[in-house]
């Protein structure tokens, strides 16, 4: 059987991943415990996932822990949901939109946003004479 993956959310920033599994041990055995941290910063983002060895034990540990105070925060625990097929990882995205989107975004075929070219410009540069060096 595969392990029960949960979302905790709400983390206070000062968790780590070693605190959540001992914490989360106390519901049952723990295959995996993950603070997701900023990958710039390395800061928590302040959310984790926590895998349990089986349902049941997921069940108490949500029962246990969600909406319970940790170090101040009342966190979030509940099971996590599989991520969405092109799922976005944060900022903007270049893709375009589907074809029966009817929306005024900008057309991704247009030269100028979907590849951007820089124009080759000939300088014409004033012409430098050189001095003539006395012989050694």
């Amino acid at each position: 059987m595969a392990p029960i993956k949960l979302y905790v959310g709400n983390l206070p920033w000062s968790a780590t991943s070693d605190d959540l599994g001992q914490k989360f041990s106390e519901a049952g055995t723990v295959v995996s415990a993950q603070v997701v941290t900023d990958r710039y910063s390395g800061r928590s983002r302040g959310f984790a996932f926590v895998e349990m060895e089986t349902q049941e034990m997921a069940d108490k540990a949500i029962e246990m822990f969600n909406g319970k105070d940790l170090d101040g925060r009342e966190i979030v625990v509940n099971i996590a949901r599989p991520r969405e097929e092109g799922a976005e990882t944060g900022g903007q995205s270049m893709t375009p939109p589907p074809a029966d989107d009817q929306t005024d975004q900008p057309v991704v075929d247009d030269p100028v946003v979907a590849d951007p070219v820089k124009e080759e410009v000939e300088v014409e540069l004033p012409a430098v004479e050189e001095e003539e060096k006395p012989a050694k």
